[in-house]
């Protein structure tokens, strides 16, 4: 990580088609003589560009790294119908594109790009890594791997898998028949484990998300168990933080995933649940995210060849 701050261009817009739909992202580069690496940035199941990756964005362009972030098909900025469903095989087209598109940017080095990406974002640049070999290393925050109707079933609906599984063949089956889909709603919920993080979210992170997604988001699809992938993944070096009161069997598909992976490679543990790496432990996070592409992006072909194993031992501030 460099000790000075890079200058910037402005951000600026971007967009590119993935089988004809429309993505829509934005750019910023930091200032100088290029080509310059780059990060790729996206966010999880439902979230938006404008979910805490501005601000990560600038810590990368202020090391010298440009930051290409971007919104999965059918959010946020981006076209795609129905709106707010997570195409899980789609978002890894998505990204993959993403990394297509920032190859054709004359300030930016094709030979350097690495992804970012977090929650069930985190399993697509997972994914991503171990299939696409133009990616150079990656960091992934609280991944969703090992995802299935159980699990779908404790977070999203009512902890009854076999009744998720009949409302998803209704849903399916009133979709072929031309109804309109049925969604999964956030509630608002003083008591969630999201409720700290959106509550810190202002007018432009608010702007197009409404706290849905479609019921058919929660479908298996084959990226649910993607352990067999992990070690493809190398020796593009990957950094993994985890939370240590992250729900049980995702935990356990984490720890599991990051064992699978070859070196090099470094999992963080920080103290909380999922959405803890947002807020109690941010800093620290994206911090450990700057080291890690200073020394693995920035200086081309210097990746660490032992493995780290490092933790993060945050305790909540007092109220």
């Amino acid at each position: 990580m460099t000790n000075g701050r890079e200058e910037a261009s402005e951000p600026r817009d971007i967009e590119f088609k993935v089988r004809g739909v429309t993505v829509r992202g934005r750019l910023q580069v930091p200032a100088g003589e290029g080509p310059h690496p780059v990060v790729i940035l996206a966010h999880g199941m439902g979230g938006a560009k404008e979910w805490s990756i501005p601000a990560i964005a600038e810590a990368f362009v202020a090391d010298g790294i440009a930051a290409l972030a971007f919104d999965y098909r059918s959010f946020g900025d981006s076209d795609g119908e129905p709106r707010d469903e997570v195409d899980h095989c789609g978002q890894v087209e998505d990204f993959q594109e993403a990394i297509t598109f920032a190859s054709t940017v004359e300030e930016l080095d094709p030979d350097r790009i690495g992804l970012w990406s977090t929650s069930l974002g985190g399993r697509n640049a997972l994914v991503v890594a171990a299939l696409d070999w133009r990616v150079k290393c990656l960091v992934v925050q609280v991944p969703g791997v090992g995802t299935d109707l159980d699990l779908w079933a404790m977070m999203m609906s009512d902890g009854d898998p076999e009744a998720l599984r009949q409302r998803l063949n209704e849903d399916r089956r009133d979709r072929a028949l031309g109804k309109e889909p049925q969604y999964v709603v956030y509630p608002e919920d003083d008591s969630a484990d999201y409720a700290e993080y959106w509550g810190t979210f202002g007018a432009e992170e608010k702007r197009n998300w409404p706290p849905r997604i479609t019921l058919q988001s929660l479908w298996p699809t084959p990226v649910d168990d993607m352990i067999a992938l992990m070690p493809k993944i190398a020796p593009k070096p990957l950094l993994m933080l985890i939370a240590d009161e992250e729900y049980p069997r995702l935990l356990e598909a984490q720890r599991a995933a990051f064992e699978a992976a070859g070196e090099p490679k470094k999992l963080i543990v920080g103290h909380g649940h999922h959405y803890s790496v947002y807020t109690t432990w941010n800093e620290e996070a994206v911090g450990a995210a700057r080291e890690w592409f200073g020394e693995h992006l920035v200086a081309k072909g210097s990746g660490a060849t032992d493995p780290v194993t490092g933790r993060l031992d945050l305790e909540p501030e007092d109220a």
